[in-house]
């Protein structure tokens, strides 16, 4: 792809650049570093480069007397709304049409009319994809308007549909007294969020929410609907439980099992300056040494905006969900205040309705981009300085802090309890995932930007060698090297197995969808 050649024109290896040597350096470099947002928005637009010959209007009404939901065109007045996705970077080339589906027949409509017409074709649940893999200059499949929840309390299931969020299935389980391991964002669509994976703070006890997928519904690309289970189309099932979003089929139903959820402690620590390494490294091994109840992200980042002149202070975070009393928790934390005292702290016992709200947060929105990899065990102390350092040099933009600049998420528990190859999300060896981040905005300039995604590359090299390998496809990445087997790693050659077989003509097919081919 045009985004993953090498313009580099800023090397930031040497761990002690300073922030105004960076800058400094992304000035001399304007014209070559300039060429990198650039280079971005060409790898967004790449499906559009090569012309896209669109249906005629007849075929299009064709379509439109299909759906019992509605077909925007960009005529409509409700459509400048309906293209808006999560990663604004990648909505350079709008759809042709968006087709807001109301019935699983609806879908099924829009991939026999796709097919039959040669329209490409992109799938949309939430529009969460970080890389903006919802977003197509043909035709949109969005089945947002899909969001019933329906409880079975005497099975222990409950069934989604294709098109709700973390906040509807929030909403609906909270009068059970149920859950199932979900997500953090409420407006993330749980289709994305299981088929990728599906992280969340109770994922140590709980596992990952493909884990909990007792079944799903899906239009295949013969334009049948479909049911994959462990009974039913195995292969298919396996496959869809970690392959990620829009690769075998539309996804229209998810049946989980659920689980007892009642009184839960949440908590938020956060420290503002003084020994960051030491505060970060003892939140590591006290997640590392905890029971499987104990869930948190660890967050490092600049206090403030920027770019400045010198280093700023950095601010620690933790947040998380501990399935158990307050006083248990606060004595698994005990040891990182002996540490250092926390500025600011939250502990809280509630019902978990409440608990999921406390712990709500968005994702990122807008202009950003993310890279990801895996730790195992409990990261050595030059990794955690690595991370100290590294974000102190973060250039940042005048328009937006950088408030997730390095990330820990909870891992290992239940998540590592099933084989890596008993479905496709292979991921099951880690302890946490990293996460590193830049944000900014339109206005910011070009050459200022370039530095931070130039920052952002370093970094994740700087991070190599204590990282297990691998990235997270729910943080799906462009330019991600290898993206095969860092996304799916020994299931890569199974998936492509499955891919043929359902899928032959490659019609459910994107910049880093399973190919037919290894």
């Amino acid at each position: 792809m045009v985004e993953q050649q090498d313009v580099t024109s800023i090397s930031t290896r040497a761990r002690g650049l300073s922030r105004r040597g960076l800058l400094r350096s992304a000035g001399v470099g304007a014209l070559a570093m300039t060429a990198r947002p650039w280079l971005e928005r060409a790898a967004a637009a790449q499906e559009a480069a090569t012309p896209v010959t669109l249906p005629t209007e007849t075929a299009w009404a064709d379509l439109a007397g299909r759906l019992t939901g509605r077909l925007l065109r960009p005529n409509d007045p409700m459509y400048p709304a309906a293209t808006v996705i999560n990663a604004t970077r990648y909505m350079s080339t709008p759809p042709a049409g968006i087709a807001v589906c109301s019935t699983p027949q609806d879908a099924a409509a829009c991939v026999t009319w796709a097919r039959d017409t040669g329209l490409p074709f992109a799938v949309r649940s939430g529009g969460h994809s970080y890389a903006g893999f919802s977003n197509s200059p043909g035709l949109v499949i969005d089945v947002k308007n899909m969001r019933a929840v329906t409880v079975d309390e005497q099975a222990g299931t409950v069934t989604v549909a294709g098109g709700a969020n973390n906040a509807d299935v929030g909403t609906a389980l909270q009068s059970y007294g149920v859950y199932f391991p979900g997500g953090r964002c409420p407006t993330v669509g749980v289709s994305g969020l299981t088929l990728g994976g599906g992280w969340g703070f109770s994922n140590r006890y709980l596992g990952m929410t493909c884990d909990s997928l007792v079944s799903t519904d899906l239009v295949t690309a013969d334009g049948q609907i479909v049911t994959a289970s462990e009974t039913e189309n195995r292969d298919l099932f396996w496959a869809v439980r970690g392959a990620g979003g829009g690769n075998f089929g539309v996804h229209t139903s998810f049946t989980y099992r659920t689980v007892p959820a009642g009184t839960v402690t949440v908590f938020k620590y956060s420290w503002l300056g003084g020994e960051t390494a030491a505060v970060v490294d003892s939140l590591i091994h006290a997640q590392v040494s905890a029971p499987r109840e104990l869930g948190l992200r660890i967050n490092v980042a600049p206090q403030g905006r920027m770019p400045v002149d010198q280093p700023v202070p950095l601010a620690v975070d933790v947040i998380g969900l501990f399935w158990g009393a307050r006083g248990d928790l606060e004595g698994l934390l005990a040891p990182v205040e002996r540490v250092q005292s926390a500025d600011s702290k939250t502990v809280a016992e509630m019902p978990f309705p409440a608990a999921r709200e406390f712990l709500y947060a968005t994702t990122p929105l807008g202009t950003y981009a993310i890279k990801s990899g895996y730790v195992r065990g409990a990261l050595p102390s030059d990794g955690v300085q690595t991370i100290v350092d590294w974000v102190r040099q973060i250039p940042g933009v005048p328009s937006r802090v950088q408030d997730s600049a390095s990330v820990l998420y909870c891992w290992g528990g239940k998540v590592n309890d099933v084989d890596p190859g008993a479905m496709a999300f292979v991921h099951r060896n880690a302890d946490f995932l990293f996460k590193g981040e830049v944000v900014w905005e339109p206005e910011d300039a070009p050459e200022l930007v370039a530095a931070n995604l130039e920052w952002l590359d370093e970094y994740l090299k700087a991070m190599q060698p204590y990282l297990s390998g691998g990235a997270y496809q729910n943080f799906p990445d462009r330019t991600q090297s290898d993206w095969q087997h860092a996304y799916y790693g020994d299931n890569f050659a199974r998936l492509v197995e499955v891919k043929r077989s359902w899928d032959p003509n490659n019609l459910f097919r994107f910049p880093q969808s399973i190919p037919l081919t290894m």
